[in-house]
């Protein structure tokens, strides 16, 4: 299992050229999206969603406001991971009630969990939770990438786009959420990138052990 992780790891690459004709499964798609919902966030609280785009008409629109990324279109399903904007708000409650339903608990049982969260919450700036919230997305977006890559299936990770343009696209602002990053998932097309060696550092200069 260790040398299928290291191999499938080695194989993955941020794909730049998709095949438009190799589209993928509804399962293998629901898989990688089920590993983003597991993913690990702070609290627990998960500030994120994950919004798949299969219109080609709001594709093609998400595109333009990509610097013309040709994966916007050609590759086999689009994801938009946005954070929410709605944390102080509601994001407590829903996490101490999806928590109390999980537990077969009363949500009056979880005062202790309700103070952790609002104390933590309460003296972040807006900027400064705002900064939070888009770094937890940066997590199931890595989930992502590594359950496709053991899927044999390829991903083109996104930041080059005008956020707030796929916000008016999506109609995100309404829903209490803001674009952070995109994943192109599909199968590399034409791609001189796919050949090239990783240009990563050794081991032991980016690991270091304090025993």
């Amino acid at each position: 299992m260790q040398d299928e992780i290291k191999k499938a790891l080695s194989w993955r690459y941020a794909v730049k050229t998709f095949d438009s004709s190799k589209k993928l499964s509804e399962s293998e798609v629901n898989t990688i999206l089920e590993s983003a919902r597991m993913a690990p966030s702070s609290f627990g609280v998960e500030p994120w969603k994950f919004i798949v785009v299969s219109n080609p008409e709001i594709r093609a629109k998400i595109r333009a406001v990509s610097y013309d990324q040709t994966k916007v279109t050609d590759a086999s399903h689009l994801i938009v991971i946005a954070r929410r904007t709605d944390i102080r708000e509601n994001i407590t409650r829903e996490l101490v009630e999806r928590t109390a339903k999980a537990q077969g608990k009363d949500v009056s049982e979880l005062k202790g969990l309700e103070d952790m969260v609002n104390g933590a919450i309460s003296y972040k700036s807006d900027e400064t939770l705002s900064a939070w919230a888009q770094s937890q997305t940066y997590i199931p977006l890595g989930m992502m990438l590594e359950t496709a890559a053991l899927l044999g299936i390829d991903t083109g990770p996104m930041e080059g786009f005008t956020a707030t343009e796929i916000d008016n696209i999506l109609g995100l602002k309404e829903k209490n959420l803001a674009t952070v990053t995109m994943l192109a998932l599909g199968h590399r097309g034409d791609d001189s990138f796919a050949e090239l060696p990783k240009a990563r550092r050794d081991f032991d200069e980016v690991v270091e052990f304090v025993n």
